[in-house]
């Protein structure tokens, strides 16, 4: 029994860690389609550092890999372009790394004819030289570029985090082995010898941290004053310029002691927070744990162990927690920034839901109460994990000053807090252990519990509502779906429990779980995005008319064979297709509500329903435009397209 215990405690472990820590890349493709970033680690021999004017053996490159025929510009693009640029610090004590960019390949401009520009079409990396002596670090990365493509371009910035854990140089591919490495040789002639030790960065701290005390001293300011040209001498605008005030300095934390004494009383107040509501239903098992034993001793046990195992679950998620967050300088409640956690979560809270209108019988967390199952320990301990991962973006009195203080030190004082935080939160289910007399004072389950059940099923329903509104628009239509697979194999769960073999049982679980997991990924994953499709105006379709090929649709939210034909035909790989073959132009016709302009539009192309496609030629023919009605297949479009544009 311990021995299983242990092992679902450690599976816990790598679970919340898989979905909770961003993997050692962190990839911009979630946010642009038409690039890929990868982190990759190299080792430099003496040789190499002597080439390259490095005198270190640990290389960093951040991949910039442009698809869907776009590209960027290089760091020194020329007259023209936007400098492609990566600000890389090494945390906690944010000491810039430099970067080093290759040199791009000349490009005619599409957009200035007869001129070139340096730029990055194909993967090219971005250098990071690191401290040798470091085996384990976290990187955090801002990178802004200008993604083009022969007709647009769209800058681009996003925050990018590698950690590396246990590295050694010994094991990494070498530099020297690299495609890029010749040119990267080349362009490092006669370039300044770059050292990267840790007495460097210690030297750069300890001047950045002198700098922010003598910051923290008042001081007089003179006005900025004007130069001959008339114009103020400010410096540049700088967010670590700026010596904020509390409004409450006596509330501050300027310690350890102070941090774990605040944290505390943060992590009890937390339990009566709004936003700690969504899992009112998950505590209601501690209150009435052990109601259902017939003696006295075995109420007071039950409801013990209970409690015990409850407030263990809390612990040993801000455990997690703060080793996650120490390691990878997220914020607090950050993880719900992520869309697959969200609709982990969901998914899972609408299957504790489910299963309290008696779908079916969760195997890991059993809310039903008076319910019997063979594992009462391991089902509180799961049910504190999950009530505190739930109330995670939770925040309260004293709470922001604990972590704003305690997430810039050192790994084992962000852990003290985080427990001290944990400890404060599970406070009332502790006393409730020491005070298991209370067991007694509950009401037995009776008829009246299913009435709480049903209760508690529609609150944490409600819950999947609050967790949906954190999503991103464009996935609600896929969560759903999920949320339907998810009642599927819920109902297929409730009917292995009633089979008569063994095999058909596993049979049907198996299939369940499949279902589900295969279902939660299909939707989790961001689906590629397209700026292809432009909002159809009169003016600006008259604008292009004659001038750009178009292909131009008709479609409505409440039409559902136009759904079908976006997710099938008119999907992003074939627009991204279309788009480099015949450089069109898409321009959507929504008629989800009435438009006097867009209806008639529709009835000059000869049509009363839709859906309904246009394809439009440059030129004098582009007047007759090429009508496709109802339902078609991409052969049909790719036919159509072939004989009007050709």
């Amino acid at each position: 029994m311990r021995f299983k215990l242990i092992c679902l405690i450690l599976l816990s472990f790598i679970s919340t860690f898989a979905l909770i820590c961003p993997q050692t890349v962190l990839s911009a493709q979630n946010q642009n389609p038409n690039l890929d970033t990868k982190w990759k680690l190299y080792s430099l021999s003496k040789d190499d550092q002597k080439q390259v004017g490095l005198k270190t053996n640990i290389l960093v490159g951040l991949m910039l890999e442009p698809k869907n025929g776009w590209y960027t510009y290089s760091n020194n693009p020329g007259k023209l372009g936007q400098p492609t640029t990566l600000k890389v610090t090494l945390t906690p004590d944010n000491t810039v790394l430099p970067a080093i960019y290759l040199p791009g390949k000349l490009k005619d401009d599409p957009f200035n004819k007869g001129k070139k520009v340096s730029t990055y079409s194909e993967p090219t990396p971005i250098l990071v030289p690191v401290p040798p002596a470091l085996k384990s670090f976290t990187l955090k990365a801002k990178l802004s570029l200008l993604m083009c493509s022969k007709t647009a371009c769209q800058p681009f910035r996003t925050d990018l985090s590698f950690f590396g854990m246990s590295v050694s140089p010994d094991k990494l591919p070498q530099a020297s082995l690299q495609p890029w490495w010749p040119e990267f040789v080349e362009m490092r002639k006669g370039a300044k010898t770059i050292k990267i030790s840790l007495k460097n960065i210690a030297a750069k701290v300890e001047g950045k941290n002198a700098e922010r005390a003598a910051k923290s001293q008042p001081q007089k300011t003179a006005p900025p004053v004007a130069s001959e040209e008339g114009n103020s001498a400010e410096a540049a605008f700088s967010f670590d310029s700026l010596t904020p005030r509390s409004f409450t300095p006596g509330l501050e934390v300027t310690d350890l002691t102070t941090a774990i004494l605040f944290g505390l009383l943060a992590g009890f107040l937390l339990n009566f927070m709004p936003c700690v509501l969504p899992v009112i239903s998950l505590k209601l098992s501690t209150l009435l744990a052990g109601a259902g034993h017939e003696s006295p001793e075995e109420q007071k046990r039950g409801f013990r162990e209970h409690n015990i195992f409850f407030a263990l679950g809390i612990m040993l998620y801000f455990g997690v927690l703060s080793g996650i967050l120490g390691m990878t300088g997220m914020a607090w409640g950050q993880i719900f920034q992520k869309p697959p956690v969200v609709i982990g979560l969901t998914g899972v809270v609408f299957a504790l839901s489910l299963s309290l209108f008696g779908l079916f019988n969760l195997p890991i967390v059993d809310l039903k109460l008076g319910s019997e199952n063979s594992g009462p320990r391991r089902q509180a301990l799961f049910t504190g994990i999950l009530a505190t991962l739930l109330a995670t973006p939770c925040s309260g009195p004293f709470l922001g000053g604990v972590l704003g203080w305690a997430m810039v030190q050192q790994h084992y004082v962000i852990s003290s807090v985080f427990l001290s935080v944990g400890a404060g939160m599970a406070l009332p289910y502790i006393l409730m252990a020491i005070f298991p007399a209370l067991a007694t004072k509950f009401p037995k389950p009776g008829a009246w519990t299913i009435w709480i059940e049903r209760a508690a099923g529609f609150f944490l329903a409600g819950t999947c509502i609050y967790l949906f509104s954190i999503l991103p628009e464009d996935m609600y239509i896929p969560t759903m779906i999920f949320l339907w697979f998810t009642a599927v194999s819920a109902w297929m769960w409730g009917l292995s429990a009633g089979a008569d073999k063994k095999s058909v049982m596993y049979l049907l679980r198996i299939g369940a779980l499949a279902i589900c997991i295969g279902a939660g990924f299909w939707a989790a994953t961001p689906q590629e995005r397209t700026a292809h499709w432009v909002g159809f105006e009169q003016q600006d379709f008259t604008a292009r008319l004659g001038r750009e090929a178009m292909l131009v649709e008709f479609t409505a939210d409440w039409c559902p064979s136009c759904k079908v034909l976006e997710q099938t035909v008119l999907t992003p790989a074939n627009l991204n297709r279309w788009q480099e073959k015949y450089n069109l132009t898409f321009i959507k016709v929504d008629l989800t509500a009435p438009d006097k302009v867009a209806d008639k539009f529709l009835r000059a192309l000869g049509s009363r329903s839709i859906p309904l496609a246009a394809i439009f030629k440059p030129g004098e023919e582009s007047s007759s435009p090429t009508v496709i009605r109802d339902l078609y297949t991409t052969g049909q479009m790719d036919e159509a397209l072939s004989q009007t544009l050709k």
